[in-house]
């Protein structure tokens, strides 16, 4: 067996990736969305070949500070002892692994996991979709604006995040004063999904529902052009998953993200 880069041109190869995800379309929808616009052009795809045979792949996007791996959901033990082994040869430093399957114990027998969340992906359909909240506040953001949003961000040491994410088109925001005080979108879309992500409302103007009004806003965005919706929760933020909840998104499995160094 042997793993290398698949580069952007090779579609054939790409098409077989999208295939072998699809298997798994939800766990894998990161997996997905980084073979897609606008995460594609910030990930580096790795094809693991038996005698030519693309039989799996995973991906490393390096849009954050720290690169993050995703490999297929219910890869084969020795699919993923090839992968982690290539891994130990080519990365260095701090990254992070996506997974809905991986354990720390399994990851920690090539890598020092020197952290992890526990998280739950929530998913929402588009026979769902929440109610309309109308609001004059509430603001779509333009080309125009990409500049500010992105300082927004920064400015408050988002993570993660990259102003690429802006390309799908699903960010919404909230001025106070002609500042920005709220903002959210996406962190990725694919063919039938997108993710909601990098939902931040600043603390002094919190209670007054712009977190509803932006998530709610973005969901139906993301709804009316793809058949669901998802994103993350952290287990133990109460307020936030007791909004997606009376939004209509439900749980659908655990999800967690180590942090790793090699």
């Amino acid at each position: 067996m042997k793993i290398r880069l698949i580069e952007h041109n090779e579609t054939n190869l790409l098409n077989k990736c999208e295939v072998i995800a699809n298997q798994y379309y939800i766990e894998n929808s990161i997996l997905l969305g980084d073979l897609h616009l606008p995460c594609i052009k910030l990930t580096e795809i790795f094809g693991l070949f038996d005698n030519d045979e693309l039989i799996s792949f995973f991906v490393k996007f390096n849009g954050f500070p720290q690169p993050s791996i995703v490999i297929p959901f219910n890869t084969n033990r020795q699919n993923f002892n090839h992968i982690m082994k290539f891994l130990q040869k080519t990365i260095s430093g701090n990254f992070s692994i996506v997974t809905y399957d991986l354990t720390e114990a399994k990851i920690s027998r090539f890598f020092t996991v020197e952290g992890y969340t526990s998280e739950y992906c929530m998913i929402i359909n588009k026979k769902d979709i929440p109610p309309e909240l109308e609001s004059p506040l509430l603001k779509k953001v333009q080309d125009k604006n990409l500049e500010s949003i992105d300082s927004f961000y920064k400015s408050i040491d988002a993570y993660p995040w990259n102003p690429i994410q802006l390309e799908s088109g699903f960010y919404f925001y909230i001025e106070h004063n002609n500042q920005i005080v709220a903002c959210g979108g996406t962190h990725f879309e694919n063919k039938k999904s997108a993710q909601l992500g990098n939902i931040f409302v600043l603390e002094e103007y919190r209670g007054k529902q712009y977190g509803k009004l932006i998530t709610t806003a973005i969901t139906q965005e993301i709804l009316s052009k793809k058949d669901f919706a998802s994103l993350f929760v952290f287990q133990d933020n109460i307020p936030a998953f007791t909004l997606y909840k009376k939004l209509g998104f439900k749980i659908y499995k655990p999800v967690s993200i180590f942090f790793c160094k090699r």
